[in-house]
Protein backbone atom coordinates (compact mmCIF):
# COMPACT_ATOMS: atom_id res chain seq x y z
CA UNK A 1 0.00 0.00 0.00
CA UNK A 2 1.14 3.60 -0.98
CA UNK A 3 1.60 5.99 1.40
CA UNK A 4 0.16 9.48 1.52
CA UNK A 5 2.08 11.61 4.00
CA UNK A 6 0.76 15.17 5.00
CA UNK A 7 2.11 16.04 7.86
CA UNK A 8 4.96 18.07 6.78
CA UNK A 9 4.18 21.14 9.87
CA UNK A 10 5.54 17.84 11.93
CA UNK A 11 8.38 17.04 10.02
CA UNK A 12 9.45 16.26 5.91
CA UNK A 13 11.19 13.74 3.97
CA UNK A 14 15.11 14.87 3.78
CA UNK A 15 15.85 15.65 0.14
CA UNK A 16 18.38 13.39 -1.08
CA UNK A 17 20.68 16.25 -1.33
CA UNK A 18 20.85 16.09 2.57
CA UNK A 19 21.43 12.48 2.96
CA UNK A 20 24.08 12.63 -0.14
CA UNK A 21 25.71 15.79 2.08
CA UNK A 22 25.29 14.16 5.26
CA UNK A 23 27.21 11.11 4.36
CA UNK A 24 29.65 12.98 3.00
CA UNK A 25 30.42 15.10 5.73
CA UNK A 26 30.64 11.72 7.89
CA UNK A 27 33.08 9.88 5.67
CA UNK A 28 35.06 12.42 4.42
CA UNK A 29 34.91 15.83 6.14
CA UNK A 30 34.89 14.43 9.66
CA UNK A 31 37.75 16.43 11.61
CA UNK A 32 36.41 18.96 13.88
CA UNK A 33 36.68 22.46 12.91
CA UNK A 34 38.15 23.42 15.98
CA UNK A 35 41.15 21.81 14.74
CA UNK A 36 43.92 23.75 12.92
CA UNK A 37 45.36 20.66 10.65
CA UNK A 38 44.39 19.72 7.23
CA UNK A 39 41.49 17.94 8.25
CA UNK A 40 40.27 20.43 10.57
CA UNK A 41 40.59 23.23 8.05
CA UNK A 42 38.18 21.39 5.81
CA UNK A 43 36.16 21.01 7.91
CA UNK A 44 35.92 24.74 8.80
CA UNK A 45 35.50 25.46 5.29
CA UNK A 46 31.90 23.45 5.21
CA UNK A 47 30.78 25.38 8.53
CA UNK A 48 31.31 28.65 6.80
CA UNK A 49 30.20 27.08 4.07
CA UNK A 50 26.75 26.19 5.41
CA UNK A 51 26.47 29.08 6.86
CA UNK A 52 26.65 31.19 4.17
CA UNK A 53 23.84 29.02 2.69
CA UNK A 54 21.52 29.96 4.90
CA UNK A 55 22.52 33.36 5.52
CA UNK A 56 21.69 33.48 1.84
CA UNK A 57 18.36 31.88 1.76
CA UNK A 58 17.13 34.38 4.46
CA UNK A 59 18.54 37.39 2.66
CA UNK A 60 19.01 36.91 -0.84
CA UNK A 61 21.47 35.31 -3.35
CA UNK A 62 23.20 38.65 -4.14
CA UNK A 63 24.47 39.37 -0.52
CA UNK A 64 27.02 36.36 -0.91
CA UNK A 65 29.67 37.85 -1.86
CA UNK A 66 29.73 40.11 1.46
CA UNK A 67 29.98 37.00 2.70
CA UNK A 68 33.86 35.65 3.99
CA UNK A 69 34.79 32.83 1.46
CA UNK A 70 37.34 31.03 3.78
CA UNK A 71 36.91 30.85 7.53
CA UNK A 72 40.28 33.38 7.77
CA UNK A 73 38.90 36.10 5.40
CA UNK A 74 36.76 39.37 6.91
CA UNK A 75 33.27 39.61 6.34
CA UNK A 76 31.47 42.63 4.89
CA UNK A 77 28.36 41.78 6.02
CA UNK A 78 28.23 42.78 9.60
CA UNK A 79 25.58 44.70 8.80
CA UNK A 80 23.66 41.61 8.35
CA UNK A 81 24.18 39.73 11.50
CA UNK A 82 24.90 36.22 11.66
CA UNK A 83 23.47 32.89 11.98
CA UNK A 84 24.40 30.52 14.77
CA UNK A 85 23.57 26.80 14.45
CA UNK A 86 21.86 25.23 17.10
CA UNK A 87 20.17 21.40 17.87
CA UNK A 88 17.21 22.47 16.74
CA UNK A 89 14.30 25.26 16.75
CA UNK A 90 13.36 24.50 20.34
CA UNK A 91 17.19 25.57 21.56
CA UNK A 92 16.75 28.54 19.19
CA UNK A 93 13.98 29.50 20.63
CA UNK A 94 15.02 29.01 24.12
CA UNK A 95 18.29 30.50 23.57
CA UNK A 96 16.69 33.27 22.32
CA UNK A 97 14.21 33.82 25.40
CA UNK A 98 16.59 32.74 28.21
CA UNK A 99 19.56 34.50 27.07
CA UNK A 100 17.97 37.95 26.16
CA UNK A 101 16.50 37.81 30.16
CA UNK A 102 20.06 36.80 31.24
CA UNK A 103 21.62 39.61 29.65
CA UNK A 104 18.99 42.07 29.62
CA UNK A 105 19.84 43.42 33.44
CA UNK A 106 16.92 44.85 33.90
CA UNK A 107 14.97 44.29 37.08
CA UNK A 108 11.97 43.03 37.00
CA UNK A 109 11.82 42.29 33.50
CA UNK A 110 8.82 41.52 31.38
CA UNK A 111 7.84 39.34 28.08
CA UNK A 112 5.09 39.63 25.78
CA UNK A 113 4.46 36.73 23.39
CA UNK A 114 1.21 35.48 22.05
CA UNK A 115 -1.37 33.04 23.43
CA UNK A 116 -1.00 30.66 20.13
CA UNK A 117 3.17 30.28 20.49
CA UNK A 118 4.69 27.29 19.71
CA UNK A 119 5.81 25.20 23.12
CA UNK A 120 9.16 25.68 22.73
CA UNK A 121 8.03 29.42 23.31
CA UNK A 122 5.28 29.06 25.40
CA UNK A 123 6.62 26.66 28.27
CA UNK A 124 9.85 28.38 28.19
CA UNK A 125 8.03 31.53 29.21
CA UNK A 126 5.62 30.03 31.44
CA UNK A 127 8.67 28.89 33.46
CA UNK A 128 9.85 32.16 33.37
CA UNK A 129 6.70 33.38 35.28
CA UNK A 130 7.41 30.84 37.95
CA UNK A 131 10.76 32.74 38.68
CA UNK A 132 8.87 36.02 38.87
CA UNK A 133 8.94 37.42 35.19
CA UNK A 134 5.99 39.37 33.93
CA UNK A 135 4.75 37.87 30.87
CA UNK A 136 1.73 39.37 28.75
CA UNK A 137 0.00 36.95 26.18
CA UNK A 138 -1.70 38.51 23.44
CA UNK A 139 -4.72 37.34 22.33
CA UNK A 140 -4.76 35.55 18.48
CA UNK A 141 -8.61 34.95 17.99
CA UNK A 142 -8.84 34.50 14.61
CA UNK A 143 -5.53 34.35 13.45
CA UNK A 144 -4.80 38.09 14.13
CA UNK A 145 -2.94 39.97 16.96
CA UNK A 146 -3.87 43.10 17.77
CA UNK A 147 -1.59 46.43 17.63
CA UNK A 148 -3.29 48.40 19.94
CA UNK A 149 -3.16 45.11 22.49
CA UNK A 150 0.42 45.23 21.88
CA UNK A 151 1.30 48.67 22.42
CA UNK A 152 -0.44 48.90 25.51
CA UNK A 153 1.63 45.62 26.68
CA UNK A 154 4.85 47.54 26.46
CA UNK A 155 6.24 49.65 29.43
CA UNK A 156 9.82 50.00 30.59
CA UNK A 157 10.31 46.83 31.87
CA UNK A 158 9.75 45.34 28.54
CA UNK A 159 12.93 43.24 26.84
CA UNK A 160 11.14 41.10 24.89
CA UNK A 161 8.60 41.02 22.29
CA UNK A 162 8.42 37.36 21.22
CA UNK A 163 5.78 36.42 18.11
CA UNK A 164 5.54 33.67 15.80
CA UNK A 165 5.73 33.98 12.03
CA UNK A 166 3.15 31.74 11.11
CA UNK A 167 1.15 28.80 13.34
CA UNK A 168 2.02 25.54 12.90
CA UNK A 169 -1.77 24.85 13.95
CA UNK A 170 -4.07 27.14 12.04
CA UNK A 171 -1.50 28.25 9.30
CA UNK A 172 -2.21 31.67 10.29
CA UNK A 173 0.61 34.41 9.66
CA UNK A 174 0.59 36.94 12.00
CA UNK A 175 1.84 40.38 10.67
CA UNK A 176 5.22 40.08 12.49
CA UNK A 177 6.98 43.08 10.59
CA UNK A 178 3.83 45.49 11.51
CA UNK A 179 3.79 44.46 15.09
CA UNK A 180 7.94 44.88 15.61
CA UNK A 181 7.79 48.19 13.38
CA UNK A 182 5.72 49.68 16.50
CA UNK A 183 7.44 48.09 19.17
CA UNK A 184 10.68 49.63 17.99
CA UNK A 185 8.50 52.79 17.76
CA UNK A 186 8.22 52.92 21.24
CA UNK A 187 11.58 51.76 22.51
CA UNK A 188 14.28 50.83 20.30
CA UNK A 189 16.15 48.63 22.51
CA UNK A 190 12.76 46.06 22.89
CA UNK A 191 14.20 43.15 21.50
CA UNK A 192 12.11 41.09 19.13
CA UNK A 193 12.07 37.27 18.28
CA UNK A 194 10.19 35.40 15.85
CA UNK A 195 9.73 31.75 15.04
CA UNK A 196 9.81 31.36 11.92
CA UNK A 197 10.06 27.47 11.57
CA UNK A 198 6.52 27.07 9.56
CA UNK A 199 7.40 29.76 7.32
CA UNK A 200 11.36 29.87 6.50
CA UNK A 201 11.47 28.85 2.79
CA UNK A 202 7.92 29.08 2.28
CA UNK A 203 7.32 32.54 2.50
CA UNK A 204 8.93 35.81 1.36
CA UNK A 205 10.40 37.80 4.16
CA UNK A 206 13.85 38.49 5.38
CA UNK A 207 14.58 39.25 9.16
CA UNK A 208 14.84 43.02 8.08
CA UNK A 209 11.00 42.94 6.67
CA UNK A 210 10.14 41.33 9.76
CA UNK A 211 11.95 44.42 11.76
CA UNK A 212 12.79 40.93 13.72
CA UNK A 213 16.41 41.43 16.01
CA UNK A 214 16.76 37.31 15.96
CA UNK A 215 15.00 35.02 14.05
CA UNK A 216 14.36 30.56 14.53
CA UNK A 217 14.79 28.11 11.52
CA UNK A 218 14.81 24.42 11.70
CA UNK A 219 16.37 21.93 9.23
CA UNK A 220 13.92 18.81 9.51
CA UNK A 221 10.70 21.35 8.21
CA UNK A 222 12.46 22.20 4.95
CA UNK A 223 13.66 18.21 3.76
CA UNK A 224 16.77 18.53 6.30
CA UNK A 225 17.66 16.48 9.34
CA UNK A 226 16.42 16.43 12.59
CA UNK A 227 18.03 17.67 15.62
CA UNK A 228 19.32 20.86 13.35
CA UNK A 229 18.38 24.34 13.54
CA UNK A 230 19.64 27.64 13.56
CA UNK A 231 19.26 31.60 15.31
CA UNK A 232 19.95 34.80 13.25
CA UNK A 233 20.71 37.33 15.39
CA UNK A 234 20.90 40.82 14.45
CA UNK A 235 24.37 42.87 13.94
CA UNK A 236 22.78 44.92 16.60
CA UNK A 237 22.60 42.26 19.37
CA UNK A 238 25.46 40.80 18.82
CA UNK A 239 27.44 44.26 19.30
CA UNK A 240 25.34 44.56 22.81
CA UNK A 241 26.88 40.52 23.39
CA UNK A 242 23.54 39.42 23.41
CA UNK A 243 21.65 36.49 23.89
CA UNK A 244 24.21 35.06 26.40
CA UNK A 245 24.96 31.72 25.63
CA UNK A 246 22.92 28.40 27.31
CA UNK A 247 25.72 26.10 26.67
CA UNK A 248 29.50 26.55 28.26
CA UNK A 249 32.21 25.18 26.72
CA UNK A 250 35.11 25.35 24.22
CA UNK A 251 33.26 28.62 22.77
CA UNK A 252 32.24 27.31 19.32
CA UNK A 253 29.81 29.23 17.13
CA UNK A 254 31.02 32.66 18.27
CA UNK A 255 30.79 31.76 22.16
CA UNK A 256 27.26 31.27 21.93
CA UNK A 257 26.61 27.78 21.80
CA UNK A 258 29.40 25.30 23.09
CA UNK A 259 30.13 22.11 21.81
CA UNK A 260 31.48 20.67 18.65
CA UNK A 261 29.21 21.55 15.88
CA UNK A 262 26.79 18.19 14.61
CA UNK A 263 28.56 19.30 10.81
CA UNK A 264 27.01 16.72 9.55
CA UNK A 265 23.62 17.77 9.83
CA UNK A 266 24.83 21.40 9.40
CA UNK A 267 26.03 20.25 6.03
CA UNK A 268 22.68 18.52 5.66
CA UNK A 269 20.31 21.48 6.56
CA UNK A 270 22.23 23.57 4.19
CA UNK A 271 22.29 21.35 1.13
CA UNK A 272 18.49 20.86 1.80
CA UNK A 273 18.30 24.52 1.82
CA UNK A 274 20.26 25.22 -1.44
CA UNK A 275 17.83 22.50 -3.35
CA UNK A 276 14.53 23.86 -2.31
CA UNK A 277 15.83 27.03 -3.89
CA UNK A 278 17.41 29.27 -1.71
CA UNK A 279 15.67 32.39 -1.60
CA UNK A 280 13.70 31.74 -4.00
CA UNK A 281 12.25 28.39 -2.71
CA UNK A 282 9.23 30.04 -1.45
CA UNK A 283 8.06 31.00 -5.36
CA UNK A 284 7.43 27.32 -5.75
CA UNK A 285 6.20 26.48 -2.78
CA UNK A 286 3.49 28.89 -2.62
CA UNK A 287 2.47 28.18 -6.19
CA UNK A 288 2.06 24.32 -5.53
CA UNK A 289 0.58 24.42 -1.92
CA UNK A 290 -1.52 27.15 -2.75
CA UNK A 291 -3.18 24.38 -5.34
CA UNK A 292 -3.27 21.80 -2.89
CA UNK A 293 -5.13 23.82 -0.74
CA UNK A 294 -7.96 24.67 -3.36
CA UNK A 295 -8.37 21.31 -3.71
CA UNK A 296 -8.66 19.99 -0.31
CA UNK A 297 -11.30 22.82 0.06
CA UNK A 298 -13.22 21.78 -3.01
CA UNK A 299 -12.95 17.90 -2.68
CA UNK A 300 -14.08 17.80 1.91
CA UNK A 301 -17.04 16.54 2.83
CA UNK A 302 -19.87 19.39 3.18
CA UNK A 303 -20.37 19.02 6.80
CA UNK A 304 -16.28 20.00 7.31
CA UNK A 305 -15.51 23.22 8.18
CA UNK A 306 -11.93 24.65 7.16
CA UNK A 307 -10.73 26.84 9.81
CA UNK A 308 -9.14 30.09 8.21
CA UNK A 309 -7.52 33.00 9.50
CA UNK A 310 -9.33 36.64 9.34
CA UNK A 311 -5.82 37.78 8.18
CA UNK A 312 -3.68 36.14 5.85
CA UNK A 313 -3.13 32.36 5.95
CA UNK A 314 -0.40 29.86 4.62
CA UNK A 315 -1.51 27.83 2.15
CA UNK A 316 0.36 24.57 3.43
CA UNK A 317 -1.49 24.78 6.63
CA UNK A 318 -5.23 23.49 6.63
CA UNK A 319 -7.36 22.73 9.61
CA UNK A 320 -10.01 21.36 9.43
CA UNK A 321 -13.24 20.90 12.17
CA UNK A 322 -15.03 17.87 11.40
CA UNK A 323 -18.78 17.30 11.66
CA UNK A 324 -19.56 15.66 15.13
CA UNK A 325 -16.50 12.99 15.19
CA UNK A 326 -13.65 13.09 17.63
CA UNK A 327 -10.24 13.44 15.54
CA UNK A 328 -8.61 10.76 16.88
CA UNK A 329 -10.88 8.06 15.52
CA UNK A 330 -10.38 9.31 12.58
CA UNK A 331 -6.79 10.00 12.10
CA UNK A 332 -6.58 6.27 13.46
CA UNK A 333 -8.87 5.13 10.36
CA UNK A 334 -6.67 7.03 7.75
CA UNK A 335 -3.98 6.15 9.01
CA UNK A 336 -4.92 2.27 8.60
CA UNK A 337 -5.43 3.20 4.96
CA UNK A 338 -1.90 4.56 4.52
CA UNK A 339 -3.19 8.44 5.05
CA UNK A 340 -1.25 10.65 7.34
CA UNK A 341 -2.46 13.89 8.82
CA UNK A 342 -2.32 14.93 12.77
CA UNK A 343 -4.55 16.81 15.19
CA UNK A 344 -2.76 19.51 15.47
CA UNK A 345 1.31 20.13 16.82
CA UNK A 346 3.17 17.01 17.21
CA UNK A 347 5.00 18.38 19.87
CA UNK A 348 2.45 18.31 22.31
CA UNK A 349 -0.06 15.38 20.38
CA UNK A 350 1.05 13.06 23.27
CA UNK A 351 -0.50 15.14 25.83
CA UNK A 352 -4.03 14.10 24.40
CA UNK A 353 -5.24 17.78 25.58
CA UNK A 354 -7.24 20.73 24.26
CA UNK A 355 -5.04 22.03 21.56
CA UNK A 356 -4.40 25.79 23.26
CA UNK A 357 -3.92 27.24 19.62
CA UNK A 358 -7.43 26.13 18.51
CA UNK A 359 -9.01 27.27 21.83
CA UNK A 360 -7.12 30.77 21.13
CA UNK A 361 -8.34 30.64 17.52
CA UNK A 362 -11.77 31.14 19.13
CA UNK A 363 -12.89 27.41 18.74
CA UNK A 364 -14.91 25.58 21.76
CA UNK A 365 -13.67 22.70 23.18
CA UNK A 366 -15.92 20.09 21.38
CA UNK A 367 -15.11 21.85 17.83
CA UNK A 368 -11.12 21.71 18.48
CA UNK A 369 -11.06 17.89 19.51
CA UNK A 370 -13.11 17.36 16.23
CA UNK A 371 -9.99 19.27 14.37
CA UNK A 372 -7.51 18.15 12.07
CA UNK A 373 -4.74 19.50 10.33
CA UNK A 374 -3.75 18.81 7.06
CA UNK A 375 0.04 20.15 5.86
CA UNK A 376 1.15 19.81 2.17
CA UNK A 377 4.61 19.89 0.49
CA UNK A 378 5.76 20.16 -3.36
CA UNK A 379 6.19 16.29 -3.19
CA UNK A 380 2.58 15.96 -2.74
CA UNK A 381 0.63 15.59 -6.15
CA UNK A 382 -2.86 16.55 -6.93
CA UNK A 383 -3.59 12.65 -6.47
CA UNK A 384 -2.50 12.95 -3.03
CA UNK A 385 -5.33 15.01 -1.91
CA UNK A 386 -7.59 13.37 -4.47
CA UNK A 387 -7.41 10.36 -1.98
CA UNK A 388 -7.04 12.22 1.15
CA UNK A 389 -10.86 13.76 0.55
CA UNK A 390 -11.82 10.28 -0.55
CA UNK A 391 -10.82 8.96 2.71
CA UNK A 392 -11.79 11.93 5.05
CA UNK A 393 -15.42 11.90 3.47
CA UNK A 394 -15.70 7.96 3.84
CA UNK A 395 -13.67 8.05 7.48
CA UNK A 396 -16.65 10.76 8.45
CA UNK A 397 -19.61 8.71 6.91
CA UNK A 398 -18.77 5.66 8.52
CA UNK A 399 -17.92 7.18 12.16
CA UNK A 400 -21.46 8.73 11.86
CA UNK A 401 -23.25 5.30 11.27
Amino acid sequence: MNSIYLDNSATTKPCKEAVSAMEKAMTSVYGNPSSVHGAGCVAAQLLLDSRNEIMCALFGENMRNLLPATPVSRSKAGAYGNVFFTAGGTESDNTAIFGTLAGCGIENPEIVTTDSEHPAVLNSVKYLETKGVKVHYLKTVGGIVSEDELKSKLNGKTVLVSVMHTNNETGAVYDVGKLFSEVKKINKNIVCHTDCVQSFQKQCFTPFTLNADMVTVSAHKVHGPKGVGALWISENLLKKKMPLPLIYGGGQESGLRSGTENLPGIAAFAAAVKANGGCDAWKNFDMKTSRLRELIRNGLPDECIINESVGKTAPHIVSISLPVVKSEPVLNLLSSEGVYISAGSACSSHGKKISHVLRAFGLDDKTADATVRVSTDTDNSESDIEVFCEKLRLAVKRMHR
